[in-house]
């Protein structure tokens, strides 16, 4: 008979390959979502349009778009709740869920319908995603701890701009909206593709 602290163990490690297949299924699904709505939506450009011009409501785009969306938060959501559930760090679970929800909000309130609801959960999922993404630097224990170090400080630096520098040059003319997004956006789901896969094994 195992004893409990086998038990344990055993059940923690089942947490993180089921949390891991989720960050992998989140990133995953959300990437080929944006690339395939890219190539459909009429005169898309990457540098102007946003990612969320791809989930609007009024967009042909939406029906792959919508969905997707709500797969990456649900997803990033369970993941976040398995690989953190039994290590007793609450503190960090929370800072985990919160971009999950925050996506979720953005999805549920698409920018056509109130841009106020969608920017706040935007704001939430990029800001709290970013400094989740560094902070993982210390769950990792092999060199991909330094990758997704790295790609928390792009996606970090990609909020600041968002949001601190929205209108300088090198957002409106150099990236563009579109492109400076994208910044934020790509190491985040580069991160729970390869950050999931570390679990998953």
């Amino acid at each position: 008979m195992q004893g409990p602290s086998v038990q344990a163990s055993l059940k923690k490690g089942s947490d993180l390959r089921v949390a891991g297949f989720l960050y992998v299924v989140a990133g995953t699904v959300m990437f080929l979502a944006i690339s395939l709505s890219e190539t459909l939506y009429p005169n898309y450009s990457i540098h102007h349009n946003a990612i969320s011009d791809l989930l609007a409501t009024t967009a042909n785009t939406s029906i792959i778009g919508e969905p997707a969306g709500f797969v990456w938060g649900i997803c990033w959501l369970l993941g976040s709740f398995y690989l953190l559930r039994n290590s007793g760090r609450r503190g960090l679970m929370i800072l985990y869920v919160l971009p999950a929800i925050g996506v979720l909000v953005a999805v549920m309130s698409p920018e056509n319908v109130n841009v106020t609801i969608h920017s706040f959960g935007a704001v939430l999922a990029f800001v709290l995603g970013a400094i989740a993404i560094i902070l993982s630097y210390r769950l990792i224990r092999s060199v991909l701890r330094y990758f997704v170090l790295v790609l928390g400080i792009i996606s970090l630096l990609g909020v600041m701009l968002e949001f601190g520098f929205y209108y300088s040059d090198i957002v409106q003319q150099v990236l563009g909206p579109g492109g400076t997004e994208r910044v934020v956006v790509y190491p985040l789901l580069a991160w729970q593709m390869s950050f999931g896969g570390y679990f998953t094994k």
